[in-house]
């Protein structure tokens, strides 16, 4: 698939996140930076939230930008890291509410725990010296390292990510919460939103989902593969769009645009097809 044909669909972009998770931009930085790069439908998939989505939503109907309500929640399975991406959820819904009050606070917790580790290693840290980076409701390592460089601990935030400190497996690091794929399935559907598996090649910093894990999600009720990703070459994407095509699945696409937090990535630099878009709109109707 060439660049060319990958710019039919700078269009529409469903993937996307702001300061509400671990996103750069804020609400109105980002619908600015899509009408500015002529997008016509965009998603906010923020991590484990849907805060800016009715500020989102707001600033794009002012503007003439369709704005989908999204989010992408982290789930586990064993070692593997699975985002889910759900599309035309109802950000009031109580079982998606409980399931992301549940997750924020357990990142809350985990900060603790990662917190009093680093103290105990002799780099000591408060709660807000960590809370103060995160402009969001989302805490996560980042937010840790970013405490750690100004306390002057490391020289950058990278330097954190190792296994002397927060790396998986390193001496301070703590465990997420472990959702299973199938919650966040689930808890999608119940909130009569589209469950898509996110950037199905990258899974856990390099395992690639094969087409017997796809159709087992498909099974426990997911309904969608982003086919068309940042972190997928003309290969993947290929091989992508047909296992979505032979499993029947809808197919969607996004930049994973994080702003200064995702350098030489923008919005619309992959997105899909006005027909592919109408096909995910018609079966979220449908679902009504």
């Amino acid at each position: 698939m060439s660049k060319d044909m990958f710019s039919e669909r700078k269009k529409i972009d469903l993937h996307m996140h702001t300061t509400a998770s671990d996103g750069a931009s804020t609400p109105a930085e980002l619908v600015e930076k899509c009408i500015e790069l002529d997008l016509e439908v965009i998603a906010v998939t923020d991590h484990d939230n849907m805060t800016s989505v009715k500020e989102v939503e707001k600033l794009g109907r002012q503007k003439g930008l369709k704005v989908v309500p999204g989010i992408e929640i982290s789930t586990y399975r064993g070692e593997a890291e699975y985002h889910i991406l759900g599309y035309f959820v109802d950000p009031e819904n109580d079982a998606l509410l409980g399931l992301t009050e549940a997750i924020l606070d357990s990142r809350v917790e985990r900060t603790h725990k990662m917190i009093e580790k680093l103290s105990e290693m002799g780099y000591p840290l408060e709660f807000a010296d960590v809370k103060k980076y995160a402009t969001g409701v989302s805490l996560g390592r980042p937010h840790v390292a970013s405490a750690m460089v100004d306390k002057g601990y490391i020289e950058e935030i990278g330097d954190a990510f190792t296994e002397e400190f927060i790396a998986g497996g390193g001496k301070a690091y703590v465990e997420k919460k472990n959702v299973l794929p199938v919650e966040a399935i689930e808890v999608i559907l119940k909130a009569g939103g589209i469950p898509v598996i996110a950037h199905p090649y990258i899974i856990n910093h390099g395992e690639a989902l094969d087409k017997e894990e796809i159709a087992r999600l498909k099974n426990l009720g997911l309904k969608g593969v982003e086919v068309y990703q940042t972190k997928h070459n003309e290969k993947i994407t290929k091989k992508y769009k047909q296992i979505a095509e032979e499993l029947d699945l809808l197919i969607t696409g996004g930049s994973d645009y994080h702003g200064e937090n995702s350098p030489g990535i923008l919005p619309g630099d992959r997105g899909m097809t006005e027909a592919e878009f109408e096909k995910l709109e018609s079966y979220a109707h449908s679902m009504l």
